[in-house]
């Protein structure tokens, strides 16, 4: 059960932070995962493995639950779409793009960058990121870059991920 809420913490705050998702959403996955497990019977599966009631309840709250809900979750980070990279003007104090995207509910507007175009002149006193994202297997925008202009990596993928093909 530790393990299971360890990687649920992990996962919430690392992978939750690069998912285009709401903090709302994410809790009400949680939840339809922790509490799935209950709808198992309990004389089939949880007597069977010498729980009583109140440990099978909990066994399913603090263990299956987050492991599963921390899987889905990097398999949605991990197992993503053709990414789409895009120029975007940071300024000064810097942007967090998960709480831009849920304050206005729109990722912050920039020039998007393709294969074998030239790359727009930047502005040498403002600080300029590149953002890419990519649709996940399940469904949420997933954030997979967010590193600074200058960087070799700002360059798109070719091709797609195997899952896609």
């Amino acid at each position: 059960m530790i393990l299971g809420i360890f990687t649920l913490l992990l996962s919430f705050w690392w992978v939750g932070e690069k998912t285009l998702i709401s903090y709302t959403a994410l809790g009400r996955w949680f939840a339809l995962f922790a509490f799935a497990g209950n709808l198992l019977s309990y004389k089939g599966a949880g007597l069977r493995l010498g729980m009583e009631r109140l440990e099978w309840f909990l066994f399913n709250l603090l263990a299956v639950g987050p492991v599963i809900f921390s899987a889905a979750l990097w398999v949605n980070m991990l197992v993503h779409g053709p990414e789409q990279l895009q120029l975007v003007q940071v300024g000064h104090y810097g942007l967090n793009v998960k709480r831009y995207w849920l304050e206005r509910g729109e990722l912050p507007l920039g020039i998007p960058l393709v294969k074998g175009s030239i790359p727009p002149p930047l502005v040498a006193d403002q600080k300029n990121n590149v953002l890419g994202t990519a649709k996940g297997c399940l469904g949420y925008v997933v954030i997979t870059r967010w590193e600074g202009a200058g960087s070799e990596k700002a360059e798109p993928v070719e091709g797609m991920h195997p899952f896609w093909r």
